[in-house]
């Protein structure tokens, strides 16, 4: 068995990590549940884990981002094509410099994904590690959150508010805080049945833990994080109904979420206000708020003027009109972005920069869904976490935003990590049994 003897010890050498590569892994758990301090920690967080990828040895960042594009190469060239129809409207922008700098930082979190990913695969050591430092830092924050509500004010954001306004620091800075712990949340359930033990029972205990740090007793109710949960937990639904249909079901099945969406897209777009706009007019639409209903209407009129390449990422607030306030509302009509991704990505890179990305983001969804449907967790928790964080964007943060990008691309490599080292020990078992 000589051949089975090297790939163990490779395995173990591999997880032979010293003091460094073990501090910067659990840096790497820490990160997404630091924002809670402030956005910009995230990338603090993550600096000794970048720098430990591109120093280690065992770590060939050129050879696993090919192997990885080998092994799905539609999903490659379609990812590749979207990168390039975003810098041609970056360089067809109205400010060409904001745009590339936007275009360039995109690129740099795909990248962060790819090395956080193949920094975790090699080890499964590593791995758990990151997961168990994730775990314990989200029930943390979490924990103190509800210990404060309980025995000091029974919602820290009224407290907050009360003394400090509406607009305190504190209260703007847990307020993002919301749609974070509606992405990890997915990651910890899945990483705490990998780890079991008591890292199961924190997982468990971080599910109502993070609706009650939603809810905030609706002074600041993450209304956005509410709804990617509510993603999260009907696309796992779905998952685990179509475990139990035939492919023919399941087909017709697809194709009438595809009629359901496109239908609702049609009835929203149709619904919104066409600017200019005053109060006196009613909205048509029972969601979301008033104030997003016009900037989606001006969004649309964007699109409209603009679509094929958009204005260039990151621009739409430079438009005319854009800063103007609405009658009554005293609010602009593009405060800083159309705070929904597909209306931005729309407007900004126009339709063929949103057709592409899309075909690109329904690939790696059906790729994941199938391998759910197939029993594999791994891809489940991904799935998961891919509705929440999207599903919450659609009335959200800016897609551009780096730390909010960082935080899906960190999250997100913990089940690719899983899923790519279990597809290599499936590989080498199988190369084994080769003669």
């Amino acid at each position: 068995m000589p051949m089975q003897k090297d790939i163990t010890s490779g395995m173990r050498q591999r997880d032979k990590d010293g003091r460094w590569t073990m501090f910067a892994t659990i840096c790497i758990g820490i990160a997404v549940p630091a924002v809670i301090f402030g956005r910009a920690t995230i990338m603090t967080f993550l600096a000794a884990p970048i720098l430990a990828a591109i120093l280690r040895k065992d770590i060939k960042l050129f050879q696993f981002a090919h192997d990885i594009l080998n092994q799905n190469r539609v999903l490659g060239i379609a990812a590749a094509v979207t990168i390039f129809f975003w810098l041609m409207s970056s360089i067809n922008s109205i400010e060409m410099t904001k745009s590339l700098g936007t275009w360039a930082r995109t690129l740099a979190i795909v990248a962060l994904g790819v090395i956080i990913t193949a920094y975790l695969t090699p080890s499964r050591r590593r791995l758990d590690l990151s997961l168990k430092s994730l775990i314990l830092t989200s029930f943390s924050v979490l924990t103190l959150y509800a210990i404060f509500s309980v025995y000091i004010h029974p919602a820290p954001f009224e407290i907050f508010q009360f003394f400090k306004g509406p607009n305190s620091i504190l209260l703007q800075t847990l307020k993002p805080y919301h749609s974070v712990a509606a992405c990890i949340l997915p990651i910890i359930v899945w990483a705490g049945f990998r780890l079991g033990s008591v890292y199961k029972v924190l997982s468990l205990l971080s599910i109502p833990l993070t609706f009650l740090l939603i809810y905030g007793k609706g002074i600041q109710t993450g209304l956005s994080a509410l709804f990617g949960l509510s993603g999260a937990a009907l696309i796992v639904s779905l998952i685990m109904a179509l475990k139990c249909l035939p492919i023919l079901y399941i087909r017709v099945f697809v194709i009438a979420i595809f009629v359901v969406i496109i239908s609702g897209a049609i009835y929203l777009i149709n619904g919104l206000p066409t600017p200019p706009v005053s109060l006196s007019q009613l909205p048509e639409l029972p969601l979301p708020d008033w104030h997003r209903q016009v900037i989606w209407g001006f969004t649309v009129e964007v699109i409209k003027s603009t679509p094929f390449f958009g204005v260039g990422p990151n621009t739409i607030n430079l438009l005319p009109g854009a800063k103007e306030l609405i009658p009554g509302l005293n609010q602009e009509y593009i405060p800083s972005h159309p705070h929904n991704w597909l209306f931005e990505i729309a407007a900004e890179t126009g339709l063929i920069g949103l057709t592409v990305f899309l075909f690109a983001f329904f690939l790696a969804i059906k790729a994941l869904i199938g391998r759910a449907i197939e029993n594999d967790n791994e891809a489940l928790a991904a799935t998961a976490l891919f509705a929440a964080f999207w599903v919450s964007s659609l009335a959200n943060f800016s897609i551009w935003s780096t730390w909010w990008l960082a935080v899906f691309a960190v999250l997100v490599s913990f089940p690719l990590a899983a899923m790519i080292a279990e597809h290599r020990r499936a590989k080498d078992q199988q190369n084994f049994r080769s003669p």
